[in-house]
């Protein structure tokens, strides 16, 4: 019986390491590889900007696209001139303000367990010199915006849904977010799936910050 049980306990990890690096590896190779979407031209185009904390990426989107019927329910500083949306799992958002309070259970939970996910907003008063620019034309910029617009949970009247209370401090909020967050689906495929959504040539997959950034810096020469 003891045996069986160390076999089997080894066949699981043997399993477990095979999966991560076959997963690795797939990440690293759709991370290199661009996507090619069909050539845009304008005679203005619109900058955005993408940002990281090192291991998460964010959209930023200057406050005067964040106005209008679409985005009532969506309150911001006076003071704001850009808005950075994020996408991830509810409980590792509101659970781990810094990397100091990560907890194994919550990561592997947010990884491994269909869980609630929620949007994060952040306001900022002036633009980042560490932000990276990307220039999208007027269409682009309306897919782009659509695509967050729909990332929000929202009530029957159509408002986004506010979790109250949870911000990490006086200039970010959390919404409720859309769909379940997952190790094939993580906040930075969900960047990168907007960018692509909205025609910019960046990485065909990436689970990681570093891949949808090693494209766009290729691509959009800072």
């Amino acid at each position: 019986m003891g045996w069986t049980l160390l076999k089997y306990i080894k066949r699981t990890f043997l399993g477990f390491l095979v999966f991560i690096l076959a997963y690795s590896l797939i990440g690293l190779i759709l991370s290199l590889l661009s996507t090619s979407p069909p050539a845009v031209s304008c005679t203005i185009a619109n900058s955005i900007y993408v940002s990281t904390n090192g291991v998460h990426l964010d959209l930023v989107i200057p406050v005067e696209f964040i106005r209008g019927e679409g985005w009532k329910g969506v309150a911001l500083p006076s003071d704001t001139k850009f808005v950075s949306f994020g996408w991830g799992d509810q409980g590792f958002y509101l659970e781990t303000p810094t990397w100091d309070d990560l907890r194994f259970s919550v990561a592997a939970k947010a990884l491994f367990w269909k869980s609630k996910t929620a949007m994060h907003l952040t306001y900022y008063r002036r633009a980042s010199s560490n932000w990276n620019h990307i220039p999208l034309c007027p269409e682009q910029m309306e897919e782009l915006l659509l695509y967050i617009r729909q990332s929000f949970q929202e009530t029957t009247s159509g408002l986004p849904i506010l979790i109250p209370g949870k911000g990490y401090g006086q200039r970010d909020d959390f919404y409720e977010g859309k769909g379940s967050y997952s190790i094939i689906r993580t906040c930075n495929n969900w960047a990168n799936q907007g960018l692509k959504t909205a025609g910019v040539k960046t990485a065909i997959w990436s689970p990681l910050d570093k891949g949808v950034l090693y494209q766009i810096r290729k691509n959009y020469p800072q």
